[in-house]
C-alpha cells in the first residue's frame, strides 16, 4: 500500500473528513427524499441509491491516498448511479486536476466543474476545487474570482478562506492577504492552520514591504475596535467603534469597524442602522480599514472587490 508523507497524510485527512462532511449521516428513505445534516443543519434532500454512496465513498478513500486513477473510476460510477449531482462532478473535477495522466490536468478538469455548476450554481464544492485547480495552473486571477464566490457561499470554510489569502500573495496583494485572514479570525475561532497563514502574511519577505513601510504609505487605522476584531472580542470591538463613531461620525474607520463587528455578530439591525450613521469622512480610510471593508463586501455580494 502507497506510504503518504507527513504532509500528504495531512492533506488526505483533511480531504477525508471534508468529503465526508457532505455525506448522509443521518437518512431515512422515502418517496419524497431524505432527511441529510451539513454543518449541523437539517435538511430535506433528494434520494440517493446506496451504489451511488458506495461508489463515492471508494472515491474519497483513493483521492485521500492521491490514487487518482482509482478514484476517478469510482467516481465516474457513483455519476452513472447518480447523474444529478453536483457533489461527484467537483471530486471529478479534482481528480483530473490533481492526476498526472496524459489526458487530465487543469484543461481536462474544466468541464467537470462546469457541469457541476450547471447542475447547482449555488453549491461551493465546484467553486472551490476550480480554484484549487486554477491555482495549480497558476492563474491565479480566475482562481481569486471562484475562491471568493466559494467563502461567499460558505464564509465559515477555512480551506476557502486560507485559499483567498494565499492567492492574494501570490497576486502581490500581501496587505489584503493579511486583512483578509485577520478578519477572518475575526469571525471564527482561530486554528493552527490560520495562525500559521496569518503569522506568514504579516512576515517581511524580499518583495514584501515591512509593516513599517505600509504604516509610513498609510495612514493608521483611527479606531481601535480593529486591534479588539483581531483578537476575537467582537462584541467589545462593535462596543469600542460605535462609541468612536458617536464622538465623531466623519471617522471613516469606525464606521467600518462597525459594519465589521455587526457582520461578524450576523446582527442585522445592527448592520443596518450602521449604513446611515456615516457623515461625510474628514479623512479617508485606512489601508487597515479598506482591507477589512473589501473582505466584508466580498462576502455579502459574492465577488471580489477592489478599490
Amino acid at each position: 500500500m502507497k506510504r503518504l508523507s507527513s504532509g500528504s497524510a495531512t492533506r488526505a485527512r483533511h480531504t477525508l473528513l471534508s468529503l465526508l462532511t457532505a455525506l448522509c449521516v443521518s437518512c431515512g428513505a422515502g418517496s419524497s427524499g431524505v432527511t441529510r445534516m451539513a454543518d449541523g443543519v437539517r435538511y430535506q434532500g433528494r434520494f440517493i441509491n446506496p451504489e451511488a454512496y458506495a461508489a463515492y465513498l471508494l472515491g474519497v478513500e483513493h483521492e485521500a491516498r492521491e490514487e487518482f486513477g482509482p478514484a476517478l473510476a469510482a467516481y465516474s460510477e457513483a455519476h452513472s448511479e447518480d447523474p444529478d449531482s453536483p457533489e461527484i462532478w467537483a471530486r471529478i473535477g479534482a481528480v483530473r486536476c490533481s492526476s498526472s495522466e496524459p489526458k487530465a490536468g487543469p484543461s481536462a478538469a474544466r468541464s467537470a466543474f462546469e457541469r457541476g455548476l450547471s447542475l447547482a450554481p449555488g453549491y461551493y464544492g465546484n467553486y472551490f476545487e476550480r480554484a484549487r485547480c486554477a491555482e495549480r495552473a497558476r492563474e491565479f486571477s480566475n482562481a481569486l474570482t471562484d475562491a471568493t464566490v466559494a467563502v461567499a457561499h460558505r464564509p465559515q470554510d477555512e480551506a476557502a478562506n486560507l485559499l483567498v489569502a494565499r492567492l492574494l500573495q501570490a497576486l502581490g496583494r500581501h496587505a489584503e492577504a493579511r486583512a483578509w485572514l485577520e478578519a477572518y479570525r475575526s469571525y471564527y475561532a482561530a486554528t493552527v492552520a490560520t495562525d500559521r497563514a496569518l503569522d506568514d502574511a504579516r512576515g517581511r519577505t524580499s518583495n514584501q514591504p515591512s509593516l513599517a513601510d505600509e504604516a509610513a504609505a498609510s495612514p493608521p487605522p483611527r479606531s481601535d475596535a480593529f486591534a479588539e476584531l483581531r483578537s476575537g472580542r467582537t462584541e467589545r470591538a462593535r462596543e469600542r467603534a460605535q462609541t468612536e463613531l458617536e464622538a465623531d461620525p466623519s471617522n471613516a474607520d469606525a464606521w467600518i469597524a462597525t459594519l465589521v463587528a455587526c457582520d461578524a455578530l450576523r446582527d442585522d439591525a445592527c448592520f443596518e442602522a450602521a449604513i446611515t450613521r456615516l457623515q461625510a469622512p474628514s479623512l479617508s480610510p485606512s489601508s487597515t480599514a479598506l482591507g477589512y471593508l473589501r473582505e466584508l463586501l466580498a462576502r455579502r455580494a459574492g465577488v471580489p472587490v477592489s478599490f
